[in-house]
């Protein structure tokens, strides 16, 4: 056997000799070998309120197409409870405190959907980000962070998920720490297939407008939904796709959101897929119920957006931002 033959390529060998194809062997224990690198996903939206319903339904496909996600929640902020007292009304100056600081809550992990019979996992574990510390102002006179918590939360997860999605308190900051990969939620209330609609006196009630083209479409909802991402001192962040969601049934076909999609990708944006908000009965700011991520029909709407999703996170090497 040649000295410098790969491990992967003598376990082909060894299954090669028991009747097993060696090139397929030989493509399996490659994969096997390959070192365990998992996404930490951070969604970026100007709202977050009605995105949870979307996201979890993401994971919820990975998770019943055999993957292992963590949904890594930012427990509620105490710290305004802790630093009551610190500093007056006006922010000026300090004064004693009147209460004892807050107790930090105590992490907490459920398990969201397990598969019967394979490794498909969803779990979901909350937890504080970030300590502050009074004692230790910045150069304005606040609290400096520390993000230490989230840091050793992550890595405790790294080895047992292929997927982690971060779960902040505010979707607009990217997350350059902790974050491999970056992934736009844009929300669209009025979808801009017409320019501007005027309100007319007598039975016409309403001029509906000029129908926009796909290109014009785009170019309205890049500046009216991803607005939030421009303007701002920080670096350039890399984004790994968008994702559209409608608050209301979309007034335009197919043919006519591929048109707005090849625009946005040649703007540099990947389109990752459309889907259609559930503002009623879904609650504000919550993931699916367990019994909603078991469902197959909740879960088969989010396949097709997950699939490529995935195939967009893989298809980047694995870096931080």
């Amino acid at each position: 056997m040649p000295k410098n033959q790969s491990t992967a390529a003598q376990s082909a060998r060894r299954a090669s000799r028991s009747g097993e194809k060696y090139t397929e062997a030989l493509r399996r224990a490659t994969i096997s070998n390959m070192p365990h690198v998992p996404h930490v996903l951070r969604f970026l939206a100007e709202r977050s309120g009605n995105h949870y319903q979307v996201v979890g339904g993401i994971a919820a496909a990975w998770a019943h197409s055999g993957q292992r996600v963590l949904l890594l929640e930012e427990a509620e902020d105490y710290w305004r409870w802790t630093m009551s007292g610190v500093f007056d009304r006006r922010g000026r100056g300090r004064r004693k405190k009147e209460t004892e600081p807050a107790t930090p809550p105590e992490p907490t992990t459920s398990t969201l959907w397990a598969s019967p019979d394979g490794p498909g996992l969803l779990t979901r574990h909350t937890c504080m980000w970030e300590v502050r510390h009074p004692s230790r102002e910045s150069d304005r006179g606040l609290p400096r962070t520390d993000r230490s918590p989230l840091t050793a939360a992550v890595a405790d997860a790294l080895d047992a998920y292929d997927v982690i999605v971060l779960l902040p308190r505010y979707w607009s900051y990217p997350d350059r720490e902790s974050a491999t990969a970056h992934v736009v939620l844009g929300e669209i209330d009025i979808f801009p297939h017409t320019d501007c609609r005027t309100a007319l006196p007598g039975l016409r009630g309403e001029d509906k407008g000029v129908p926009l083209s796909p290109e014009q479409s785009a170019a309205v909802l890049r500046e009216r939904c991803l607005g939030f991402l421009f303007g701002s001192p920080h670096p350039p962040i890399h984004l790994d796709g968008v994702l559209w969601q409608s608050n209301g049934t979309l007034p335009v076909d197919e043919d006519y959101l591929a048109g707005v999609d090849r625009d946005m990708n040649r703007a540099g944006l990947r389109p990752l897929g459309w889907a259609i908000s559930e503002r009623w009965p879904s609650p504000h700011r919550e993931l699916p119920e367990p019994d909603r991520l078991k469902d197959l029909s909740f879960v088969q709407r989010y396949q097709p957006i997950a699939g490529r999703l995935r195939t967009a996170l893989d298809a980047r090497p694995a870096r931080r931002n």
